[in-house]
């Protein structure tokens, strides 16, 4: 089978959950024994840093290769989409209509590659795409959804871009497969679109056995948005003190681009701020214990899910866990109550068969969960033959 994905978004570098799940889709696909193309929609902002974009099209065009395929979006139209947002922001409590971002000539340049290269599948990443659909003819049609967008402003509790459930469900009835990252939103797009085929992906997570360090460190690595932001202050204000007081010894590892965001964590006694992180599990195999403390947003829980797959005894805010794959029997701690994280502590510190415990746990779970999401995918390409 030959498969054309459509976005907005690069491959590369994966240094963000939306590039690396587009990423994962192609690999498994190619795993599959399809051909898969990319198309780009390049849509550099009027103040993106010319370097930034650079990097980003070369290494996304290096990793294609001869699949690689470009759209430019004009600047009369980068000028409109940020007239639009504007408007948006000021007048329409910052709800987007469904295809207020569509590119202008990416129908016919679908078109146009298909009739070279007679695709079997078109995948798209991100509702504002779907219009494409009702102007191709290539056989089968996906949307790889990536979030729950609708009244997203209500749900982080603070004004956002988004769109209404009208909006969404519009968008989702062009798509005749939705692809969804976890349980909860798969279940919300079945709903919005019934006729749709609803298919719960996760993403990929390779799973990566790490040696017990035996000390009493955590580690978090997390992007600079307002959701890990607010996650790591209620964990530095909530529970960390507790911990202190319990193990004078303790130390909080941070990376990635949060430390760039949140220049204040460098002041805060037992943090370590390390940057960013160009060797996940070097990083990883500083500590036995990861976090993932937040307790807002939508999408896949990225952090949840890569700290199991580094072998790490996971904590996290029950938020974390929410529309997880098999939540039940997830190899996580869960609570916001302060002495729970001190006592679950108590358990895991010093007792390396506990750890290796949670460690057989990780495995059979990540395991597992790549049987499902192969399924899953393969479901999908079964579809109609």
């Amino acid at each position: 089978m030959k498969i054309l994905i459509v976005s907005k978004c690069p491959t590369h570098p994966t240094d963000a959950g939306n590039r690396q799940w587009i990423l994962a889709q192609a690999e498994t696909l190619k795993r599959m024994g399809c051909e898969v193309h990319f198309l780009y929609i390049e849509e550099r902002g009027l103040k993106t840093p010319k370097e930034q974009y650079d990097r980003d099209l070369n290494e996304t065009k290096a990793y294609w290769g001869d699949h690689f395929h470009l759209l430019k979006v004009s600047k009369i139209q980068k000028t409109i989409f940020n007239i639009t947002k504007r408007f948006r922001e000021k007048f329409c409590h910052y709800h987007y209509k469904v295809d207020d971002n569509y590119p202008w000539g990416l129908g016919r340049k679908v078109n146009e590659l298909d009739a070279k290269y007679h695709f079997d599948i078109c995948i798209i990443n991100y509702y504002y795409l779907s219009k494409l659909f009702t102007q191709i003819n290539i056989p089968k049609k996906a949307i790889a959804t990536h979030d729950l967008i609708a009244y997203k402003d209500i749900k982080i509790g603070e004004p956002t871009l988004c769109i209404t459930a009208d909006t969404e469900a519009k968008a989702m009835q062009r798509c005749p497969h939705i692809f969804a990252l976890q349980t909860v939103e798969a279940d919300y797009f079945q709903m919005l679109s019934p006729k749709s085929k609803v298919y719960n992906l996760f993403g990929k997570f390779e799973y990566t056995p790490q040696p017990i360090v035996g000390n009493h460190s955590i580690v978090f690595i997390s992007g600079g948005n307002g959701f890990n932001q607010n996650g790591i202050r209620w964990f530095l204000r909530e529970v960390f003190p507790a911990i202190r007081n319990r193990f004078d010894d303790v130390r909080l590892l941070i990376g990635g681009s949060i430390c760039k965001a949140m220049p204040e964590l460098k002041s805060y006694d037992g943090v370590e701020v390390q940057g960013y992180v160009d060797d996940p599990a070097a990083f990883y195999a500083q500590a036995d214990v990861c976090i993932n403390p937040c307790y807002q947003g939508t999408g896949l829980k990225i952090k949840t899910f890569e700290a199991i797959s580094y072998d790490k005894v996971t904590m996290v805010h029950p938020h974390s866990m929410e529309g997880i794959f098999d939540k039940d029997h997830a190899p996580l701690f869960a609570s916001d109550n302060t002495e729970d994280w001190v006592k679950y502590l108590k358990t895991i510190w010093d007792n390396p068969d506990k750890i290796n415990e949670i460690k057989a746990q990780n495995k059979d779970y990540m395991n597992r969960m790549e049987t499902f999401v192969n399924s899953e995918y393969q479901r999908f390409l079964n579809y109609g033959h």
